[in-house]
């Protein structure tokens, strides 16, 4: 594993190399002035259509909405 420093600020801000930019991180402490900051594999979740409907309910249930007219091909 490849060690690089990075300076922080009072409030212990850091900026990350660009490499982690949209990634995941976990932070740990290492030391008593040491942490290590590795990337997270982020596994996309699929869920199955009975997962989905399960978490309708009465109370995040919306009227229908009306869009006006159809304008193209749509079916109404």
């Amino acid at each position: 594993m490849q060690k690089r420093k990075r300076l922080v600020d009072a409030k212990a801000r850091a900026t990350l190399f660009a490499d982690f930019a949209g990634c995941t991180v976990t932070i740990e402490r290492v030391g008593p002035e040491e942490i290590s900051v590795r990337k997270v594999q982020r596994r996309k979740r699929k869920y199955t259509l009975a997962e989905l409907v399960k978490g309708i309910t009465k109370k995040n249930r919306h009227a229908e909405i009306s869009t006006g007219r159809p304008v193209g091909g749509e079916v109404w």
